[in-house]
């Protein structure tokens, strides 16, 4: 999923700029390295970065639950590893990218800790509408996903938030999407955010308009390779005949 993912990105992405993608890992097999590596274009590096060791010496603040894992957390330490770039763009693995990612990138932040989209499941749901506002203190249409997220790392190191996670993780076990209810908490009031196409979930939402889908972001359950019927299959589909994981793909599917 994330080789189609890096697929759909350069594709789409201008020419004008060279992209430096690191993935972060903690246990990636060298054949999957090496297949993703096939994905680089000429204006494109791909670098493996191992953060096993770092997770291994904070293995006891990480909450977990379920599907939730250790690695769901990088996103705290990201400006850190990077002391070299004052913003990163963190994205996860089960997105297809749909227009140029430099638009993205380019979007300025410098008076915000982050820029993402609002959580459109928090917004229509009311169950977790109220999770929202009860646990957090936060607006249900002000929460964010941070499953796209542009970072001030300038900002991020500045006001130190990675130890305000840590500090509040010792303080909060938050039940429902982990980290990003800290992240939440964390930068509330300094969020820039960006149009609900940058992290369009597959959930079905008749406000939203197509013709401003930028990136897909195929969370929770709705999964093209897992179920039949998702909203935005064939973009996932056809982004996947383009690579050779479709074949594994397609297969899981069956």
């Amino acid at each position: 999923f994330l080789g189609i993912a890096i697929h759909s990105m350069l594709k789409n992405a201008s020419k004008d700029y060279f992209y430096k993608i690191f993935i972060l890992t903690t246990d990636l097999e060298e054949n999957f390295e090496e297949r993703i590596l096939k994905e680089k274009t000429t204006n494109s590096s791909i670098e493996f970065i191992s953060l096993k060791n770092e997770l291994d010496k904070m293995d006891d603040i990480f909450h977990l639950r379920d599907y939730y894992s250790k690695e769901t957390y990088y996103r705290f330490f990201i400006a850190r590893l990077f002391p070299e770039y004052k913003k990163i763009l963190y994205l996860d693995s089960d997105i297809i990218v749909n227009d140029d990612i430099s638009k993205l990138y380019n979007t300025d932040i410098t008076d915000y800790y982050v820029a993402a989209a609002p959580e459109e499941v928090m917004a229509e749901v009311n169950t977790f509408g109220e999770y929202v506002e009860k646990t957090l203190d936060i607006k249900r249409e002000k929460y964010f996903n941070a499953g796209i997220l542009l970072i001030n790392s300038e900002k991020f190191r500045e006001f130190n938030i990675e130890q305000q996670f840590i500090d509040l993780s010792k303080k909060y076990t938050f039940a429902l999407t982990q980290d990003q209810d800290y992240l939440n908490v964390i930068c509330k009031n300094k969020i820039k955010y960006l149009d609900l196409g940058w992290n369009k979930t597959s959930f079905e939402n008749e406000k939203f308009n197509d013709d401003n889908l930028k990136i897909v972001h195929y969370k929770i359950h709705h999964k093209p390779w897992h179920y039949t019927g998702i909203k935005y299959e064939d973009l996932f589909w056809d982004n996947a005949k383009e690579t050779h994981f479709y074949n594994e793909v397609k297969q899981m599917l069956e």
